[in-house]
């Protein structure tokens, strides 16, 4: 079905910062766009359509509003229809236990993603917007947050992606009111006891009448942070190469660096998801002292000290798996689903120090610890991947991450 479409200055203004923020992103033919109902999703739906992407709006029903959570269900599989795209939609009972803001979007990432697997698309993408990004990076500066939380959202993140990011909020409604799209406004969105909604009708108005020039400053702090976080991220990538052997470092060389410089290297140690400002700096402080014997956890990893150097264990007892051999028919190894192709006999077991492998396309081996660091894998994931050997315990494949040179028909691996 094509789409009525009014080429008017609203419209061609919306058209041509879509197609902007577009070159943020690899290029793509599908997506899976994440509809809720609001305009910010039915707008970037519909401009996706228009721009000649396949699109497969997904919508999930968090059951949190009653009548009106199956009235939006409803709006966004007819709007789907209406504008001749596919539909995917689920129904969802969300936990009540902890945070119920956080439990939704972890299971409504879940189903996006399975929905991006099952029709194959390039990306998930979802509809925040410039005003969105000014609220994230206000919220992350007053939690104290360093560099990465001024930056705040980015274009793409992995398998999400966020076309209108560099379009403000009305631009969007302006787009809305001239293609004459109907959206549905969630009643929750007004409820401040969610700390995003207050940070929206409360405190950002309030520093807005009285900061004129308030989202142009915050934009520039992200734009600020995110240059000198590419640069310290390298430096990062650096100083790991040259001074982290076996998971261990030295207390004296790594207390030499600046702050942010630390605080990026133990995130590359430890991944940043759930890790805040006042963790890094407890921990620099940790090491700083440099008394053998003491012990930090933080997350799944043990951070020990012994005669000035730092030793980082990421094997638990309760993440550890066992060696197994791979079937025809496909074992379950952690979150993998993992089938042998060949009639060579394969295992699956977790990684060691000093494994070595050829990867496909080198000439070299490489070490297995130095490709973890080259894909910037947290040390406490790294036992979670799986590692394929032969009879002869030589690396055919890191998870689904490289097959080593002439092996890449040889496994099927599905990370679940």
């Amino acid at each position: 079905m094509f789409l009525n479409f009014v080429y008017n200055i609203h419209t061609m203004q919306l058209i041509r910062k879509l197609q902007s923020g577009l070159k943020n992103i690899p290029p793509f033919k599908k997506a899976v766009v994440a509809v809720s109902g609001g305009v910010d999703s039915i707008v970037l739906a519909y401009g996706l359509k228009a721009l000649g992407y396949d699109v497969i709006i997904a919508h999930l029903n968090h059951k949190l509003r009653g009548a009106e959570s199956d009235e939006d269900q409803k709006f966004v599989g007819d709007f789907a229809k209406r504008i001749g795209v596919q539909f995917v939609t689920k129904t969802a009972d969300i936990p009540r236990n902890g945070n119920l803001e956080e439990n939704a979007r972890n299971i409504r990432y879940e189903f996006l993603e399975d929905a991006r697997k099952k029709y194959k698309a390039d990306f998930i993408a979802v509809a925040h917007h410039m005003d969105d990004q000014i609220e994230t990076v206000l919220m992350h500066m007053a939690r104290g947050a360093g560099l990465r939380g001024q930056v705040g959202m980015e274009y793409r993140n992995g398998n999400i992606i966020r076309p209108l990011l560099g379009i403000k909020r009305q631009e969007i409604l302006d787009y809305a009111e001239e293609q004459k799209l109907e959206y549905r406004t969630d009643s929750s969105n007004g409820d401040l006891s969610y700390d995003r909604n207050f940070w929206r009708h409360m405190v950002i108005p309030y520093l807005k009448n009285n900061m004129p020039k308030l989202g142009e400053r915050i934009l520039k702090i992200s734009a600020t942070a995110k240059k000198q976080l590419e640069s310290i991220s390298k430096k990062a990538d650096m100083w790991i190469g040259k001074n982290i052997s076996e998971n261990t470092f030295g207390c004296e060389a790594f207390s030499k660096l600046d702050d942010g410089l630390k605080s990026e290297i133990l995130i590359r140690l430890i991944g940043p998801k759930d890790l805040y400002t006042s963790a890094l700096n407890e921990l620099i402080d940790f090491i700083k002292t440099g008394h053998s014997g003491r012990k930090m956890v933080v997350k799944n990893l043990t951070f020990i000290i012994e005669h000035g150097n730092v030793f980082v264990s990421g094997q638990q007892k309760k993440t550890e798996l066992p060696k197994t051999r791979i079937t025809v028919s496909g074992i379950k190894w952690g979150q993998w689903k993992i089938k042998s192709k060949s009639g060579k006999t394969l295992f699956v077991r977790q990684w060691k120090a000093g494994d070595r492998f050829i990867p496909s396309g080198m000439k070299g081996s490489k070490k297995l610890q130095d490709f973890f660091t080259d894909k910037k894998i947290p040390l406490h994931e790294r036992g979670q991947i799986p590692v394929i050997v032969d009879e002869n315990d030589a690396i055919i494949s890191v998870g689904n991450l490289r097959f080593a040179q002439g092996a890449e028909n040889s496994i099927q691996i599905i990370n679940h």
